[in-house]
C-alpha cells in the first residue's frame, strides 16, 4: 500500500469561488494549489511502484525454495537403472588384483539405491581383469562386463531366494569343447575329458558360490569357462573373489532372482 505522503504529493488541490463568473476548471493545468509538474511525475511514480509492490505475488518476490532432487534411478558407479535390476553388485579393480566391493538395492522412488554392505574387499585374477570380449580361456584373467547370476552352489544353501546345487562328489564343471562347455555337470561315470572337480575345493574357496552369466547363455568354445563369484583372499583364476567368508554367504543369502541381480566387473 502507499504511504499517505505518496497520495499528498500526487493530489491536485482546486478551489472554487461562489461569485461569478466562474473561471472554467482545467485539471491538472490550471489552480492556484497545483504542485509543480515535475514533482508531480515523482509522485506519481512513486505511487505506481507502491501500488506495483502491493500486486506482485510474493513468490516472485522471494522464491519458494527448490524441491529436493529425486534420487537417481542408477545404481550408483554404473549404468544400470531401477527398471533393469532392484539388486547391483559391483567389483572394482583398484590395483594389481585386488579391489572394492559394494552391493546395492532399490528401494523405490523415495529412497532410491541403499548400500546393505559394510566395506569390503574383491580380488580378481592372477592375469589381470580385461574386457569380456576379448577374454581367452586360460589367461587367468578376470572378465570385465556387466553380467547376470544364474544360480549359487556350495556345501549347502544358507537360505537364498536363488536357484541352489549342492556340491557332491562327482560335481564338475566342464571346460573342454564338449555339448556341456561351461556348464555343472553331475556323473561319476563320465568326467569331462578337462574341468574342475568342485568337491575339491568345497571346503573353502567353493563352501559359498555363484555362477557369473559370463559366456553362459550362448557359450564359445575358448573365451573361458567357470567364472564365479567365491571366497579368496590374494587372487583367482578370473573368478572375483571377495575375502570376506562372511560377505560371501550374505550376498548368497540376499540375492533375489525377482530383483533380477547384475554384477558390475570394473577393470
Amino acid at each position: 500500500m502507499a504511504s499517505p505522503a505518496h497520495r499528498t504529493s500526487s493530489t491536485s488541490t482546486v478551489t472554487f469561488s461562489s461569485s461569478p463568473p466562474v473561471t472554467p476548471f482545467k485539471a491538472q493545468t490550471d489552480g492556484v494549489h497545483q504542485a509543480p509538474q515535475p514533482s508531480t511525475r515523482r509522485g506519481r511514480a512513486t505511487v505506481g511502484l507502491a501500488l506495483a509492490a502491493t500486486l506482485v505475488p510474493a513468490a516472485t518476490v522471494a522464491a519458494a525454495p527448490s524441491a529436493q532432487a529425486a534420487p537417481s534411478r542408477y545404481a550408483p558407479g554404473t549404468s544400470i537403472s531401477a527398471s533393469q535390476s532392484q539388486q547391483v553388485l559391483v567389483a572394482d579393480r583398484t590395483s594389481g588384483t585386488r579391489g572394492t566391493w559394494a552391493r546395492y538395492e532399490w528401494r523405490g522412488n523415495a529412497t532410491g539405491w541403499v548400500r546393505v554392505n559394510g566395506t569390503s574387499a574383491a580380488v580378481f585374477g592372477k592375469g589381470g581383469v580385461v574386457s569380456g570380449t576379448i577374454r581367452k580361456q586360460g589367461t587367468n584373467t578376470t572378465p570385465a562386463g556387466t553380467y547376470s547370476l544364474k544360480y549359487a552352489f556350495g556345501a549347502g544353501n544358507p537360505g537364498t531366494k536363488m536357484g541352489y546345487r549342492t556340491i557332491g562328489g562327482c560335481s564338475y564343471w566342464v571346460q573342454s569343447n564338449e555339448p556341456d562347455y561351461n556348464r555343472w555337470r553331475e556323473s561319476c561315470a563320465t568326467p569331462p575329458r578337462s574341468g574342475e572337480r568342485l568337491a575339491s575345493y568345497v571346503g573353502r574357496l567353493y563352501r559359498q558360490a555363484v555362477v557369473i552369466g559370463y559366456n553362459y547363455d550362448r557359450p564359445v568354445y575358448g573365451k573361458g569357462s567357470g567364472i564365479f563369484l567365491h571366497y579368496a583372499t590374494s587372487y583367482t583364476g578370473g573368478c572375483v573373489g571377495l575375502t570376506s567368508m562372511t560377505e560371501l554367504t550374505r550376498t548368497v543369502q540376499w540375492l533375489d532372482p525377482g530383483k533380477n541381480p547384475l554384477i558390475v566387473i570394473k577393470a
